[in-house]
C-alpha cells in the first residue's frame, strides 16, 4: 500500500509530526499531497504555529478553526499596531521602586514606610482582571503579600510553579542585619507547600538594617527545579561582596556557587533550562554558563560554577566604560509543564521560548561623565547554537583504554652486586591537570550577523520588562514637538518570518502605487492574515519563503539582503513602519572619536519596526504577551498612572 492511499485522516495525523520546511516539501509531491496539506485546518495551525513562534495550549478548549482564526487576528493586528481601547489604571497605593511583569501578572513593591529602597509589602494583579474591571474599585483588584520584612527584590514563576521568592532583610536580636529568600505560594501569600524549608538563609552581616537600606541588590531567577540569584552585600561587609548562587528550591540544597570579587555583574537570564547569560562588565563580555545537575548527593558540597563559553562585546573606546548591563528573555524555557492551577491557562497557544530574543540593556558612561544607554538584541537559539558549536570544538576526543596484552613478556629482574633483586622505582605521579579556559570568542566572529544594536533613551532602558517572544518595544520622543514630552510607542519585531511576509507585501504595495505593476493591493502573503476564510492559509505568498519559525537567522538574513530599508505607513492605523534588512552602523552619524566603541560595529539582524501614529504622555512602556502597557511617572518617577493597549483579537 503506499502512501497515498491512506485515509485523509490518517494522513493529516501522519502529516501533523512534520514541521514547516517538510510540509513544503510534501506540498510539491504532487496535486492530492498539495490539497490535501491546504484544506486541513489542522496542518494549517500546525504551520501558522511555528511560523509565528508559539506552540499550542491542548488544554484549551477551543476547536482548531477558532484558534487559526484567533491566531491570524492577532498577528494581523499587531502587523498594523491595532489596539483596542485604551484602559487606564490608577495605583491605589504609594508604588516602590520593585515590579515584575509577567505571565499575564503585575507585580508593585507598596512603599508604607516611605523607604527610599525596595518595598513593605508587595502587591499583584492579573492583567485581564483591571482590564475587564475598569470600572470597580482599584483597590478591590490588587491581591497583598505582607512578608513583616523589608522587602529587597522579587523573583516569579506564576504558570509554572505558583511561586514568588522574595528577597528580605530584618534585624536579628542582636542588632545585626539578616538576609534571607521566601518561598511563597502566589496565590494565597502562604508558605509555598512544595518548599521543604520556607526561606533560606543567605548570610548575617554585623550592620543593622538601617546601615545597609540601599546598599545591596539581588537578581532571581526560577526555572523548574533551579532558583537562581546574584546577591551583591554591602560593601566590605562579606567576602567576597558578591555571590551566584544555584538551589534546588524544592529541597532547599545548594548546588551550585561562585564567589564574585567585584560588583562587575549585575544581573542575568536564562537561555535554556540549563544555560544562563551572564553580563560582565569589568570584562566587557557576556559569559555564558551551563547549570550541571539539579540534585546532589545528600550534605555534598555545592560544586563551582563554571564558564563554559565568553563571548566578546566590540571593544570600548578610549574613556568609555560599562556602568551596567541588564537582560531579559521572555518567556522561559522550561522542562517541566505549566500547569500551576491557580493560573492554569486558557488561551489557545503560548508564545514559544526555543524562538524568543533576549535583550541587553547596556549603560556606558566616559571620563567626562556623560552617560548613553544602548540596547542589544539577540536570539537565544543564536546564542544556545554558538555555545554547543564551542563545547563541541574544545571537548577533547576520548579513546578507550588498551587493556595490557597478556601475552608481554615479564621485564627482566636486575640485582644488585650482592644479588639482591633492584625493585622498579615507581612511576612519577601524573602532573596535575592543566586548567583549560573557556573559549573567547571576539565580536567579530559571533555577533554582526545574529544581532542588532539600537541607541535608546536613559528612561526607557531603565525597564527591563519590554521582550515577549520576538518582539521588543520601546519609546522615542515626538520629533515634532519637543516642548509637549510626549512619545510614539515602538514595536520592534524579529519574528523573520513576519519580517519576510511584510517587506513583500509593501514592496507590492509601492510598485501599484507608482503604477509599475496593476495588481491586488494586498500583496503576497496577505491572505495569511485575512480573517473572512481559512482556505487560503498555506498557499502561496510568505508560506513559499521558506524561513520557518524563526530559527534561522543568519540564513534569513543572507535570503533578504536584495530587500534593502521599506519604509511604509499604514492607510487604515497610520502606523509609521519600516522594514530593516540591511547591515548597519551603530552611531553611523558621530566622528570616531565621540563613539562608545573603537571599532565601527555593525550589525545585520533583520526586523520590522512599527510606531504609532498617537503620541502619549509615557516615561516608558512595558510588553506582556498581547498587552504594551504605557508607564506615566511622578515627577519623582515612581509610578504614578499605567494605561494598558490590548491588540485587537489578543487574549
Amino acid at each position: 500500500m503506499s502512501l497515498l492511499q491512506l485515509s485523509p485522516e490518517l494522513m493529516v495525523h501522519i502529516l501533523s509530526y512534520l514541521d514547516y520546511r517538510d510540509l513544503q516539501v510534501c506540498r510539491r509531491v504532487n496535486q492530492a499531497m498539495n490539497k490535501l496539506i491546504q484544506s486541513s485546518i489542522l496542518l494549517q495551525y500546525s504551520m501558522q504555529l511555528q511560523l509565528c513562534g508559539y506552540d499550542d495550549n491542548p488544554s484549551c478548549p477551543q476547536v482548531i478553526a477558532d484558534k487559526l482564526r484567533r491566531l491570524l487576528q492577532q498577528e494581523n493586528a499587531w502587523a498594523r499596531l491595532d489596539f483596542e481601547k485604551e484602559t487606564t489604571i490608577r495605583i491605589p497605593f504609594t508604588p516602590s521602586s520593585i515590579y515584575d511583569l509577567t505571565d499575564g501578572i503585575l507585580l508593585l513593591g507598596e512603599s508604607v514606610s516611605g523607604a527610599q529602597s525596595g518595598a513593605d509589602t508587595i502587591r499583584w494583579t492579573r492583567l485581564s482582571r483591571l482590564v475587564a474591571n475598569s470600572d470597580a474599585p482599584r483597590s478591590n483588584l490588587w491581591e497583598r503579600i505582607d512578608v513583616s520584612a523589608h522587602v529587597i527584590d522579587v523573583g516569579l514563576s506564576v504558570e509554572e510553579h505558583d511561586l514568588i521568592v522574595v528577597a528580605t532583610d530584618r534585624e536579628t536580636d542582636d542588632n545585626q542585619t539578616q538576609f534571607e529568600l521566601r518561598l511563597i505560594q502566589l496565590s494565597t501569600g502562604l508558605n509555598h507547600p512544595l518548599a521543604a524549608q520556607p526561606a533560606i538563609e543567605l548570610a548575617i552581616v554585623p550592620l543593622p538594617p538601617q546601615a545597609v537600606a540601599g546598599h545591596c541588590s539581588v537578581c532571581i531567577e526560577i526555572i523548574g527545579d533551579l532558583l537562581c540569584f546574584l546577591f551583591h552585600y554591602p560593601s566590605g561587609s562579606t567576602t567576597p561582596p558578591a555571590m551566584f548562587e544555584v538551589y534546588n528550591w524544592k529541597t532547599g540544597q545548594c548546588l551550585q556557587i561562585r564567589g564574585l570579587d567585584c560588583p562587575s555583574y549585575s544581573t542575568f537570564t536564562f537561555l535554556a533550562p540549563d544555560v544562563i547569560a551572564l553580563p560582565n562588565c569589568a570584562d566587557n563580555t557576556i559569559e555564558l554558563c551551563r547549570i550541571e545537575s539539579t540534585s546532589l548527593a545528600e550534605k555534598a558540597p555545592p560544586q563551582q560554577l563554571k564558564t563554559s563559553c565568553v563571548l566578546q562585546l566590540p571593544s570600548l573606546g578610549h574613556g568609555h566604560s560599562l556602568a551596567q548591563v541588564t537582560c531579559r528573555s521572555e518567556p522561559k524555557a522550561t522542562k517541566t509543564a505549566r500547569n500551576a492551577p491557580a493560573f492554569r491557562s486558557s488561551e489557545p497557544f503560548h508564545l514559544k521560548p526555543e524562538d524568543a530574543v533576549v535583550i541587553f540593556n547596556v549603560m556606558t558612561h566616559d571620563s567626562q561623565g556623560f552617560h548613553e544607554c544602548l540596547t542589544l538584541i539577540v536570539h537565544s537559539a543564536a546564542l544556545l547554537r554558538i555555545l554547543d558549536q564551542q563545547i563541541a570544538l574544545n571537548t577533547p576526543i576520548r579513546y578507550p583504554e588498551v587493556p595490557p596484552s597478556p601475552f608481554k613478556a615479564p621485564p627482566t629482574p636486575k640485582f644488585d652486586e650482592n644479588g639482591i633483586p633492584i625493585l622498579p622505582s615507581p612511576e612519577p605521579p601524573a602532573p596535575p591537570p592543566a586548567l583549560v579556559e573557556s573559549p573567547r570568542l571576539p565580536w567579530s566572529q559571533w555577533g554582526p550577523n545574529i544581532c542588532r544594536w539600537l541607541e535608546v533613551s536613559f528612561g526607557a532602558s531603565r525597564w527591563i520588562t519590554t521582550t515577549c517572544g520576538q518582539r521588543y518595544v520601546t519609546v522615542e520622543e515626538d520629533p515634532i514637538d519637543d516642548d509637549s514630552m510626549r512619545s510614539t510607542i515602538v514595536v520592534y519585531d524579529f519574528n523573520p518570518h513576519n519580517v519576510r511576509r511584510l517587506a513583500a507585501q509593501h514592496r507590492k504595495r509601492r510598485r501599484y502605487l507608482r503604477g509599475y505593476r496593476p495588481g491586488d493591493l494586498s500583496g503576497p502573503g496577505s491572505e495569511l492574515f485575512s480573517t473572512a476564510g481559512l482556505t487560503g492559509v498555506g498557499g502561496g505568498g510568505a508560506f513559499g519563503m521558506g524561513i520557518g519559525a524563526g530559527l534561522d537567522v543568519e540564513g534569513s538574513a543572507a535570503r533578504m539582503d536584495h530587500v534593502s530599508l521599506i519604509p511604509f505607513t499604514d492607510p487604515a492605523t497610520r502606523v509609521i513602519g519600516q522594514i530593516q534588512c540591511e547591515t548597519t552602523e551603530l552611531m553611523a552619524g558621530y566622528a570616531m572619536q565621540y563613539r562608545i566603541f573603537d571599532e565601527p560595529v555593525r550589525t545585520s539582524l533583520p526586523f520590522a519596526q512599527l510606531s504609532s501614529y498617537k503620541t502619549y504622555a509615557y516615561g516608558a512602556v512595558l510588553l506582556d504577551r498581547n498587552n504594551v502597557i504605557g508607564v506615566k511617572l511622578s515627577d519623582s518617577d515612581d509610578i504614578k498612572e499605567l494605561v494598558v493597549h490590548t491588540i485587537r483579537g489578543g487574549l
